[in-house]
């Protein structure tokens, strides 16, 4: 309980009272440290009982999406097709070239996969689809960077064991997964869970390194108004100073984001203008 007073305390002086810094000029770094990361984490539990909250609300429509997802995906394979691989070479026993689209065409004019066994790889490009499987391999893209496409290709050589590939195949897969989706509810409430619990502990840390990289850069700007007004404060006794002072923005910032306002350099402008009537508050520093 003293900690979470000692917290509030310091929180509402470095919001309200600029005189309070002159207080802070004498405290450790320690003390500001844990003060940041404390006001991080805060707003972190806060944000996670709003996702907890929206969770709640949609939680419903998490089974029925579940099972529609699983109804979507065990239509996807083909009941005719059989895929067989011995030797390192793919065969098939349908007509090729034969093309696998899903049921909802993506939005685009490619297919999604072409098998032709008799086709190369070299002529990928011209068979208008994701993924080409020939005889030897599949080719398919890696990545797309300033409009050019790259490619991938994986060797049927590599798998060293037979395998053939059905509807039965596909559907033994679907039915293993099955007992887990009937349950998609209960493990969607301990993620939510661990989350809300764990989460704030984590990221606050994270987000704390952050801020505090930040403030290298921001402060080095209030350490020269500083000198501008005679102030005369070393930098990193306005560092410190700052790890308070950047508490305003950071509660506005997420008062902005939870009201839906894009904020934009409210985040900087609102750290700049508090401390400098900071800085006009501290007692100057004799040399």
């Amino acid at each position: 309980m003293n900690t979470l007073k000692t917290f509030f305390y310091s929180l509402r002086r470095s919001l309200f009272e600029p005189t309070y810094y002159n207080d802070i000029v004498k405290a450790k770094f320690s003390f500001s440290l844990k003060y940041l990361w404390f006001l991080v984490f805060l707003t972190l539990v806060v944000k996670s009982f709003g996702y907890g909250a929206s969770y709640i609300k949609n939680r419903p429509y998490i089974k029925p999406g579940v099972d529609k997802f699983v109804t979507d995906v065990s239509k996807f394979y083909p009941s005719e097709l059989e895929l067989r691989i011995r030797q390192g070479e793919l065969s098939t026993n349908v007509k090729e070239p034969y093309i696998f689209d899903l049921e909802r065409k993506i939005p685009s004019d490619k297919h999604l996969i072409i098998i032709d066994t008799k086709g190369l790889i070299d002529n990928y490009p011209s068979y208008n689809t994701y993924v080409l499987a020939t005889r030897k391999a599949m080719i398919y893209p890696s990545k797309s960077q300033s409009n050019r496409t790259e490619t991938s290709i994986f060797y049927f050589k590599d798998i060293k064991n037979s395998l053939t590939f059905n509807r039965n195949s596909f559907d033994r897969i679907i039915n293993m997964a099955k007992p887990y989706s009937l349950k998609a509810t209960f493990y969607s409430d301990i993620f939510i869970a661990l989350a809300i619990v764990i989460g704030p502990i984590f990221l606050s840390t994270f987000t704390l390194f952050g801020i505090i990289f930040g403030l290298l850069f921001l402060n080095f700007i209030v350490w020269i108004f500083n000198l501008l007004i005679k102030k005369k404060f070393n930098y990193s006794t306005l560092y410190r100073l700052s790890m308070h002072g950047i508490s305003m923005p950071i509660i506005l910032s997420e008062l902005f984001k939870l009201a839906g306002i894009v904020y934009g350099s409210i985040y900087w402008i609102s750290y700049f203008i508090f401390m400098g009537v900071v800085l006009f508050a501290l007692k100057t520093k004799k040399s």
